[in-house]
């Protein structure tokens, strides 16, 4: 165990990746917006993942830093590429970090950025990578998503900071380990 009492890594380079999470509400008196209690209903943007690493996923809308670029840059760069919506710097909140280890696969190895935003512009517009769908944030499609998005995920939905370290088993789907530690 590391000094913060998450688990050490289990060596490596961990690749630096950014991901945001997009959330709205569909406008009152659209049909299907209105939940039970008459209010407008909250949604994320996620992507159901066609090429690449995690292909057959649901996923958060992100991608690996490119040379010279930020996080947040990243975050913004990918949602655009992947989604056809415009987020501005300012308008990203930087939540906190996910280490996922692969220790069957070191090269999968990855370092994330975790990002929400709710102000954007543009027209939502699949890519050859991702195709994008707005979710009810309380019917989130965990059955589609890695099995280590139930241990953060909920976080990101509440606006809670925090810092998580993800194992995965010698499968590199299923998780070995979760450590999550919220921030406040």
């Amino acid at each position: 165990m590391a000094s913060d009492g998450l688990p050490e890594p289990s060596g490596g380079f961990f690749r630096p990746v950014a991901l945001c999470f997009l959330f709205d509400s569909f406008p009152a008196g659209a049909p299907g917006a209105i939940g039970p209690d008459a209010r407008p209903v909250r949604r994320v943007l996620l992507g159901l993942k066609k090429t690449g690493f995690g292909t057959g996923r649901i996923v958060a809308l992100g991608g690996k830093l490119e040379p010279g670029e930020s996080a947040a840059q990243a975050a913004a760069r990918e949602v655009f590429e992947e989604a056809g919506l415009r987020v501005e710097g300012g308008d990203l909140t930087f939540l906190g970090t996910v280490t996922w280890d692969f220790p069957a696969r070191p090269d999968f190895n990855m370092i994330g950025s975790i990002f929400t935003a709710e102000r954007y512009t543009g027209t939502l517009d699949a890519s050859d990578e991702v195709d994008p769908e707005w979710f009810p944030e309380d019917a989130l499609p965990w059955d589609g998503m890695w099995e280590d998005a139930a241990s953060w995920v909920p976080l990101v939905v509440e606006g809670e900071p925090f810092t998580a370290s993800i194992t995965l088993r010698d499968d590199n789907e299923g998780v070995e380990t979760a450590v999550v530690r919220t921030s406040r």
